[in-house]
Order: C-alpha cells, then sequence, then structure tokens
C-alpha cells in the first residue's frame, strides 16, 4: 500500500480513537459509529450482494448494514471497515450508496488499516506488551485471522520500536494510560 495512503488512514484511526473518547479495549463500535450519527443494523446476505457490509443511506439515516450470519467479530470489523469509508471520503458527495465491493483497492486498503488500528490500536498493544495472536484476539474481541496478521506486523512495529513517535499517537497512548496500567500486570 502506498505508505500516503497508509499513513492517512493509521491517522484517522488516531483522530477517531481521541474524538471518540475511547479509553479501553475492546472498542464500542457501535457507539463510535453512532458518534458519527451512523446506525448499525445486520442485513441478509442476499440484500448485501454477497458483501460481508456496506454503508448507505436508507430513510434519512446514514447505516452500516452488516451480514447477520457473521460472528460478532467478524461484524466488528466490518462496522470499523465501512466507518473507515466514511471517515477518510471514499463515499464523496455521493447519495452514501456505495458498497465495498464498489470501491478501488486504495480504497478498500486504507479501510482495512483504519478498521486495524481502531480495533487493535499498535501502542496501547506495546504498552501492554503483547505479542501473540491469541492475546490479540481476547483482548480486542477481533477474529483469530485479524489477530494473527496484526500480531505478524507488531513483529515488524517492535523491530524498529518508533512507537509515540507521532503527536497523535501519544494523545491515544495518554488516552489509554489508565486502561494499560491496570492491565499491565494480566500481560507481563
Amino acid at each position: 500500500m502506498n505508505y500516503g495512503i497508509y499513513k492517512n488512514a493509521r491517522n484517522a484511526s488516531w483522530q477517531c480513537l481521541i474524538d471518540c473518547q475511547v479509553l479501553e479495549l475492546p472498542i464500542k463500535v457501535v457507539q463510535i459509529a453512532a458518534r458519527y450519527d451512523i446506525v448499525c443494523r445486520k442485513s441478509n446476505k442476499i440484500d448485501l450482494c454477497g458483501a460481508s457490509g456496506e454503508i448507505k443511506r436508507e430513510n434519512g439515516e446514514i447505516c452500516i448494514f452488516t451480514d447477520e450470519s457473521q460472528n460478532d467479530r467478524r461484524r466488528r470489523f466490518t462496522i470499523m471497515h465501512e466507518l473507515g469509508h466514511y471517515l477518510l471520503g471514499h463515499l464523496g458527495d455521493e447519495p452514501l450508496s456505495r458498497s465495498e465491493r464498489d470501491c478501488n483497492s486504495d480504497e478498500e486498503n486504507a479501510a482495512e488499516r483504519f478498521a486495524v488500528d481502531m480495533l487493535m490500536p499498535a501502542c496501547v498493544l506495546w504498552g501492554l506488551n503483547i505479542h501473540t495472536p491469541e492475546e490479540i484476539a481476547r483482548l480486542c474481541n477481533v477474529s483469530m485471522q485479524a489477530a494473527e496478521i496484526r500480531a505478524r506486523r507488531m513483529e515488524v512495529l517492535y523491530k524498529r520500536n518508533m512507537f509515540l513517535s507521532h503527536p497523535l499517537e501519544r494523545q491515544v497512548y495518554a488516552q489509554f494510560s489508565d486502561f494499560i496500567q491496570n492491565n499491565k500486570q494480566h500481560h507481563v
């Protein structure tokens, strides 16, 4: 992924965590969406045309629809992915009718990055010294697949040791400081 796109999505996730005053993991995805006046609803796979989710306007409300047949952990990821499309401006001035399958790969990658960074903020995982996919899945209420991908990325980040180098990341870390202190003993 283009670094500019990566950086924009990462920064948007930090700003969202700050704006929504998120203080602990797992994050409350429906409450975060509601902060932006977005309603989350379950739908069937037929209405979603096979997609995991979509964001659209319905009866004057902006709604994120998720596949009701998927488990809670997958729906949480989909909600953050769709919120990422919204906050990253992928919907433009359209009447909010685009779904995942209509977006280009840069937009999809950015929305994925946003979801990962919202659900599993690297600086918080680092603060808790978390390394394994099992710990990440349990703490963040995400699928094992998402946790494994995050754990691989965390290995790279631990090697670089560049945590808290951005002002927004430092603000997120400070916002989570009580949570980190209260949970550190459980993960050491």
